[in-house]
């Protein structure tokens, strides 16, 4: 089994994938702590990662410079940045419904502008956009191959288990599942938590380098920051209004 095949495997099994945009060092750290632990690495365990991932600057860089310029998810920056500032603003349950509908309408449009079926069961439409996508990377033999065809066997793994599984099979006290929260079977205490939109925000990351896929403009790494990401940033954690 590959490293990368190892990584994906811890990640997928405490419920993360692995995400676009994260280097493969850090993901390997993790993985080791994850496999280490004997079972013993918790939600809370991967919450705390996450949140240093998923930090003010990488969303205020992501939302300036990548979200408003990419195709497709810039039909959607407006509510991506509304559910960050929730996020922020420690409104854990608006922060996380607010993503999920983008995730859909964006893997849609996707799959419809890549000619795979986008109609029916959303789980199907995710499947086809991976798929599609690895067959492409694999044939323009696009970036490097091995770890961006990982990244998609992973979120379609993290996509069956645990975002789109039945809620009575959700295995993970997080609760980051699609049917749950929007379907209002999770009450309040059931989630809301920061672990749930970093999980969220990760899908929405993943869905953005898809769409890079189709441009000139393909990156792996997160955009640097700019005068107005800093400020973006700096009132996210003021908590104020931005």
């Amino acid at each position: 089994m590959s490293d990368l095949s190892k990584i994906s495997n811890s990640l997928n099994d405490v419920g993360w994938f692995i995400p676009p945009y994260v280097g493969v060092g850090l993901l390997d750290e993790v993985a080791f702590r994850i496999s280490s632990s004997r079972g013993g690495f918790t939600q809370d365990d991967l919450e705390r990662v996450l949140s240093n991932v998923y930090d003010a600057d990488r969303l205020a860089s992501m939302t300036v410079s990548r979200y408003s310029s990419t195709p497709t998810i810039e039909l959607f920056v407006e509510t991506i940045r509304e559910s960050i500032a929730a996020h922020f603003l420690r409104l854990g349950h608006v922060a996380v419904s607010g993503l999920i509908p983008v995730v859909e309408g964006a893997a849609r449009r996707l799959a419809h502008g890549c000619g795979v079926r986008s109609t029916g069961s959303i789980v199907t439409v995710l499947r086809a956009l991976a798929s599609h996508a690895r067959k492409d990377v694999e044939k323009r033999k696009i970036g490097v191959v091995e770890e961006i065809v990982a990244m998609l066997d992973s979120f379609t793994c993290f996509v069956d288990r645990y975002l789109y599984v039945d809620t009575g099979r959700y295995a993970l006290p997080d609760r980051t599942n699609r049917h749950g929260i929007l379907h209002g079977t999770y009450a309040d205490a059931d989630y809301g938590k920061p672990i749930n939109f970093y999980k969220t925000i990760a899908a929405i990351d993943f869905l953005t380098f898809i769409s890079s896929l189709n441009t000139k403009r393909i990156s792996g790494f997160v955009p640097n920051s700019t005068s107005e990401s800093i400020r973006l940033a700096e009132a996210w954690r003021g908590r104020r209004r931005a």
